[in-house]
């Protein structure tokens, strides 16, 4: 089973020629760094953060949208319905 680990784009190119210079498998390497760390025990409250945080999006409004004559959008036909006048 495979997991995705974020990364900055850097820090991927980094590893991957790392796993390269020394012949290996990078999904290996990862496992045994994550090994390595639960059995140390390391418990680094400073951990570095490369990928930005998500963007936050705004909520839509909880009314549906009309168009100019009060119709809700959704209730109109499809655009390649709608006959030109």
């Amino acid at each position: 089973m495979s997991k995705v680990v974020h990364l900055s784009e850097e820090a991927h190119i980094r590893a991957k020629d790392f796993c390269k210079l020394h012949s290996l498998r990078m999904s290996d390497w990862v496992a045994t760094l994550i090994d390595e760390a639960i059995t140390k025990g390391r418990t680094d409250t400073n951990v570095r953060t490369l990928v930005p945080k998500k963007k936050i999006l705004e909520k839509l409004e909880a009314k549906p949208q009309m168009d100019d004559a009060g119709v809700p959008v959704y209730s109109r036909p499809p655009f390649w319905n709608s006959h030109k006048a």
